[in-house]
């Protein structure tokens, strides 16, 4: 990868850059256009000026175009190059901060666990907690005393010295020492929260195990990273996103991420576009401020981190794109791995607690849901819901349904589209999933989750009647459909997502464990779900997620074509055989990302 003519300061006003000699798939059009685009041949070239694409085609075209302008050139060496990706579900402050947390994920014993920790343990200054975990028990072996989920003894033993606090691999639930309990004042005898468990064994004592708000109250009680430390946790995972090929992320995390943006905004040091989301917990202090969804606050900050900045109307001139307000997360129910997803049918039951049905856990119900979206309505803020099972769902839905008349008065008011998310939508009722089309509500989905579950799936046998991870059957029925991560649940690599959605099989590329394969759809849908749809999920389909002309140049060169191949289509799904379709697929998967561009700035090259 290399520039001419580059002595001319890049990104100055009247300088054009060309990204030239390279295979452009601009996704501007339907999958009829790629087809026949397919067929003749992409262009070879992108030329940008002021951040913004000028025009697709040949690279002597282009440069016709630009005229007498001056040109620097940057040579993709015959690469492909594609919109940059859009994680639309990521936990930016959460994944930033696995860095120097202990990662259990790939152990398969509560033996092993254990001792993992308690190596990570002895590595750290004294009395310092111990955090991070990503622990799976539905892969582990089970345990000592044939136990389900993990408790506090054997963490007790290891690691008496200081509190241990792990995050289960979903996220959903946290395991604790009694050192840790102690700390954030969790007893045998605190009741449970309104939409929580304290886990408790048949004596009433506490295991260590909290599920949903329960461990959101702990958490809160737990020492927080410092914000020099967040920062500079986030340069670090900033820029291994932008070597996987994104160039903008929805951050669902809370404060302490909005705080981590703004330090490196304060002082430049943003690379990639933002569009953050805000928690129930932060809904008065949005109020307080004017937080509108789709207001655009820039891409440096003028004012210290921390402190409130005004809102910026939506017609701004000043606005640019780089940090973007969204809406409001909210939670109607838990995870399938920790068996807290809100279901029809019951899980199948815990060794012990045979005589007591899981329906999983319905942390806001349709009446609440009601209230907080009406509240946050009344304010301009979109909404963005947390629903795994079926059952939750189906009450997210409806309570969509029953507040449209409020959303579209909102949109009114404020001038601006409001545009609604389910957040994971797991599990849908097959007559429910026309309503995401009807209302206009984004599926934001995740195809990771799918293959990761692959073993749940087995385990905890939902209903195969329901609409499982059904993104073809949603596009299908017309519904916007975004794909994000869900990191640190998930990792962030966005091809290894769209080998998940291609396949729905396990990484090994074994074809016998796909998981109902008639619901894979091609790569060329989910790329535009990473782009175009993330867009559309935040109202910003007008300026990013495809390289037409006007558009944002936020581009990525990578080194395998992931609409063509020898054997059939990334375009149309369609193959000569499941070989061929797994050799291109795999071939997707492990593709490597050479070049990162955001606003026609490389921010990222592979040397």
């Amino acid at each position: 990868m290399h520039t001419v003519d580059s002595s001319r300061t890049p990104g100055a006003p009247g300088i054009h850059r060309l990204f030239a000699n390279g295979r452009v798939h601009a996704f501007a059009g339907s999958s009829k256009v790629a087809e026949a685009a397919e067929a003749g041949g992409p262009a070879e070239a992108v030329l940008v000026s002021d951040g913004r694409v000028v025009a697709v085609g040949s690279a002597r075209e282009l440069r016709d175009r630009a005229g007498a302008a001056p040109v620097e050139e940057v040579d993709l060496e015959g690469r492909v190059v594609l919109p940059g990706f859009v994680d639309a579900h990521l936990h930016a402050v959460s994944t930033a901060s696995t860095i120097a947390e202990v990662d259990i994920r790939q152990v398969r014993s509560l033996r092993a666990a254990v001792d993992t920790v308690a190596a990570h343990a002895a590595t750290l200054p004294p009395g310092e907690w111990v955090t991070g975990g990503r622990w799976d028990a539905n892969t582990w072996d089970m345990g000592r005393g044939g136990s389900y989920q993990p408790d506090r003894e054997l963490l007790d033993e290891a690691v008496p010295d200081r509190p241990v606090a792990l995050w289960s691999i979903d996220y959903h639930t946290l395991w604790l020492n009694g050192a840790a309990l102690e700390a954030v004042g969790i007893h045998d005898d605190t009741p449970n929260p309104v939409g929580g468990e304290i886990v408790r064994d048949g004596s009433g004592r506490a295991t260590g195990i909290l599920r949903e708000d329960a461990a959101t109250i702990a958490e809160r009680a737990m020492p927080a990273l410092s914000l020099e430390q967040r920062a500079a946790n986030m340069r670090i995972a900033q820029r291994k996103w932008l070597a996987e090929g994104l160039t903008g992320v929805h951050d669902i995390d809370g404060a302490a991420s909005q705080e981590a943006w703004d330090a490196l905004r304060a002082d430049d040091g943003l690379l990639m576009r933002v569009v953050k989301y805000l928690r129930l917990d932060e809904l008065e202090w949005a109020r307080a401020v004017g937080w509108r969804t789709g207001d655009q606050v820039g891409r440096r900050r003028t004012a210290s981190p921390g402190m409130p900045e005004a809102a910026l109307s939506w017609d701004d001139p000043d606005r640019d794109g780089w940090f973007v307000r969204g809406g409001l997360k909210l939670f109607s129910d838990g995870a399938l791995g920790s068996q807290t997803s809100y279901m029809t049918d019951p899980f199948p039951p815990r060794p012990g607690e045979d005589h007591l049905p899981n329906y999983g856990l319905p942390i806001a119900g349709e009446d609440l849901l009601v209230e907080q979206i009406t509240e946050a309505l009344q304010a301009g803020i979109s909404l963005a819901v947390h629903a795994i099972g079926d059952r939750a769902n189906h009450h997210v839905l409806s309570a969509f349904s029953r507040t449209r008349a409020a959303s579209r008065a909102a949109e009114e008011r404020y001038g601006r589209p409001l545009r609604h998310r389910i957040e994971h939508a797991q599990f849908v009722r097959p007559e429910e999933v026309q309503l995401f089309a009807q209302m206009g509500v984004v599926a934001s989905m995740q195809p990771r989750h799918c293959i990761s579950d692959l073993h749940l799936l087995e385990s905890l046998k939902p209903d195969p009647r329901l609409a499982a991870y059904a993104w073809k059957d949603l596009l299908a029925a017309g519904a916007p459909v975004a794909f994000g991560s869900d990191g640190p649940v998930e990792p962030t690599d966005p091809f290894a997502a769209i080998y998940a959605a291609m396949t729905r099989a396990d990484f090994g590329g074994d074809p016998a464990t796909t998981f109902e394969p008639g619901r894979r759809i091609p790569a060329r849908d989910a790329i535009a779900a990473h782009t175009s749809g993330a867009a559309y999920a935040a109202g910003l389909e007008g300026s990013v997620g495809t390289l037409a002309p006007g558009m944002a140049a936020d581009l990525i060169a990578v080194d395998v074509d992931p609409l063509r191949a020898d054997g059939g289509s990334g375009v149309t799904g369609e193959y000569a055989s499941e070989a061929a379709l797994f050799e291109h697929a795999e071939a997707v998967r492990d593709a490597t990302v050479h070049l990162t561009a955001v606003a026609g700035e490389v921010a990222f090259a592979r040397m």
